[in-house]
């Protein structure tokens, strides 16, 4: 597919299971410098730059020990793959319906899901490897 024709618009969010989120959540916030978004029991999410389309990109920290939100989106994901939680990549919302529509001709799972608090609209998809994908698009309209 040419450049034209790319649907990916940039990278939405990394997302990492860890094992002390709360010394993980300090390291990244004080170390490192983000900006803190959102603090969970189980994830902390973490602005990094201006994104696209209204979604910021973010750094995003899952207890490893929460297993909920994995199984429900991936059957095929397990921890003994990777530490990786997701690589959410940004879309155009007018692109979300043809996207879904693609990939599950594919014959890819597709999770649809929204997330109120994010204003996003998310397909969760796995890749050949078992890592967890997610095309997210932001839609004020969200809540």
């Amino acid at each position: 597919m040419d450049k034209s024709g790319r649907r990916v618009k940039g990278l939405g969010e990394v997302s990492i299971r860890v094992k002390d989120l709360d010394g993980m959540q300090k390291f990244y916030q004080e170390v490192v410098g983000l900006e803190l978004l959102r603090r969970e029991e189980s994830f902390v999410f973490f602005k990094i730059a201006e994104g696209y389309g209204g979604h910021t990109q973010n750094l995003a920290l899952f207890g490893a020990d929460n297993l909920d939100f994995l199984e429900n989106k991936a059957r095929e994901i397990g921890t003994e793959k990777s530490t990786l939680h997701h690589i959410a990549l940004n879309i155009a919302l007018e692109d979300h319906e043809a996207e879904k529509g693609r990939l599950e001709g594919l014959g890819l799972h597709v999770d649809a899901t929204d997330h109120a608090w994010l204003h996003v609209h998310s397909l969760y998809f796995p890749d050949p490897e078992g890592n967890l994908i997610e095309f997210v698009c932001y839609d004020e309209r969200v809540r």
